[in-house]
């Protein structure tokens, strides 16, 4: 399955919030973030790597990275590409 038609499948889903309407959706799912995934999320959403982060908060890049796969599981989204369309500055 390549990562559209995984990114398809999510937002097919029944009962997503939809993020771009809902600010309330919005707030609720960032305070499910500790708050050095908060710092990630945020270092993502500027469109860092995980590499740039794991530099910046001088930590191993694995532990960046299951930082990373919990901030994704938590926003529901697949991808930091996904996470930057949803989470964008504006929202």
């Amino acid at each position: 399955m390549s990562w559209i038609d995984k990114i398809r499948m999510k937002k097919s889903r029944l009962g997503q919030p939809n993020l771009y309407e809902n600010n309330g959706a919005y707030q609720q799912r960032l305070s499910l973030l500790t708050t050095l995934e908060y710092k990630i999320f945020m270092f993502l959403r500027e469109g860092f790597s995980t590499e740039e982060c794991s530099q910046r908060l001088n930590m191993k890049r694995s532990d960046v990275k299951a930082h990373v796969n919990s901030i994704y599981s938590k926003l529901n989204v697949i991808s930091s590409a996904e996470l930057i369309v949803k989470y964008r500055e504006d929202s």
